[in-house]
């Protein structure tokens, strides 16, 4: 099931963790985690830290998730909602390669995390209004946050478009990715006679945050830096 997401009603359909929403990295100075603008392969689409203060190595669990996830009050013209269903995906990428990209547009990661918080974000003022962003926190151990990373580097190396998922070709682009957390990663995603959607994937410790962002606009999504500083913040505090 593929859902649309704009700035009506339907925005609520952000919920790209459980259908798998379609359609639609800055520099040191001022990273941004834009999808636009950005030929495939100008970028390795990924920065690393030497590590990341605070960061939580061990494994978290379901509350330790909700107690790091953003709530209302923590980003400034911004509505965020919890978004309780858990990633329900069953999609098949071709050609393999880009099976990682497909299944971080589902929220359906391989390996799937121990544990899932999910998040809507709506922007309702700046820049960004009229975005919804997904926010996804998964819990792993250690090694394998570090291979989901991986997996995205090495499918964004290969990967410019694919077949599946959705009814219409999907175009891959790759983009400079925030300096957030451990590593980061940034891609975006476009299908036809769509805007294109904006995706970040941070690893901070054992955990796995999934900012996946619609635009709404008709013009390509970017995820808003605010909300990536903001929940890595909170994850490491």
């Amino acid at each position: 099931m593929r859902i649309r997401v704009r700035t009506t009603a339907a925005v609520l359909c952000a919920a790209a963790l459980v259908a798998g929403c379609g359609g639609g990295g800055g520099s040191d100075a001022k990273p941004s985690a834009a999808a636009s603008g950005t030929a495939a392969g100008d970028v390795e689409g990924t920065t690393a830290s030497a590590s990341a203060s605070g960061a939580r190595a061990e494994t978290l669990g379901e509350a330790q998730l909700k107690s790091a996830a953003l709530t209302g009050g923590d980003v400034d013209g911004y509505q965020v909602t919890d978004f309780p269903a858990k990633p329900d995906g069953d999609s098949t990428a071709r050609p393999a390669a880009c099976q990682p990209l497909e299944n971080m547009r589902t929220a359906t990661p391989d390996p799937g995390p121990k544990a899932f918080v999910g998040l809507l974000a709506f922007a309702g003022a700046g820049p960004a209004a009229g975005s919804a962003t997904t926010v996804g926190l998964m819990a792993y151990d250690q090694p394998a946050a570090e291979g989901v990373l991986e997996g995205l580097r090495t499918a964004l190396k290969e990967c410019t478009a694919y077949e599946g998922g959705v009814p219409a070709r999907t175009t891959v682009t790759t983009v400079v990715a925030p300096d957030a957390g451990d590593e980061a990663v940034a891609f975006g995603l476009r299908t036809a006679r769509d805007s294109a959607d904006a995706f970040v994937v941070v690893r901070t410790g054992a955990t796995v945050v999934l900012f996946y962002t619609a635009s709404g606009t008709g013009a390509a999504a970017e995820v808003p830096d605010e909300l990536i500083s903001a929940q890595v913040r909170k994850l490491e505090a």
